[in-house]
């Protein structure tokens, strides 16, 4: 336990927690079940506004954070760190679940140390995927962007040297390896070069 694959890397990857706690007791033994685990502790909050700035600052793979930890509300700590992209969250709640969202990570106390290691497990690896998956998405929208450069620097050059489709993709790939450019480098400087034509 504690050590997991990132989707799409084949290195072993360390993950990094941050405690926030208000307890120095409970984030002292939390502290060490996760070092013995395998995981990075990178810090510790005692409070809601010292947890954010250490969030912001550090980026951790998971902030493990008390329900009873003060200085702000829980669901809107944990919802600010989902939704800034921060890192994923996991609330330990101790009483009512009736003020924890749905959508946030939490498990109940008590809960024996087997459970927590294997929530922390799955929470980390859904985030490793939904990463993978984000890059891919990334991706392939720079890709569709370089697809309609390159549709329309082709429309230009047929415009504009009287030759068809066929002949100005040849055109573009001949001068993209002749200037060691890519494609879409190439495209936004036949657009430059002659205008937006459309």
């Amino acid at each position: 336990m504690g050590i997991f694959y990132e989707a799409g890397d084949e290195d072993v990857k360390r993950a990094t927690i941050l405690i926030g706690d208000g307890k120095e007791n409970s984030r002292r033994r939390l502290k060490e079940l996760l070092t013995r685990s395998g995981y990075l502790v990178e810090a510790e909050a005692g409070n809601g506004p010292e947890l954010l700035r250490r969030a912001r600052t550090m980026y951790p793979d998971l902030v493990i954070m008390d329900s009873g930890l003060e200085g702000g509300s829980v669901p809107e700590i944990a919802g600010i760190i989902e939704g800034d992209g921060l890192s994923s969250v996991l609330v330990l709640v101790q009483g009512s679940l009736d003020r924890i969202p749905a959508e946030v990570a939490h498990i109940q106390k008590p809960y024996t140390e087997e459970t927590l290691l294997a929530v922390i497990e799955v929470l980390l690896l859904y985030q490793s995927r939904l990463t993978s998956i984000q890059r891919q998405v990334t991706s392939l929208k720079d890709s569709l962007k370089s697809r309609k450069l390159i549709e329309k620097a082709k429309g230009i050059l047929m415009k504009n040297l009287g030759i068809d489709e066929a002949a100005a993709y040849r055109t573009m790939q001949k001068e993209s390896m002749n200037r060691s450019i890519s494609m879409k480098d190439l495209a936004l400087a036949v657009i430059t070069a002659f205008g937006d034509q459309d």
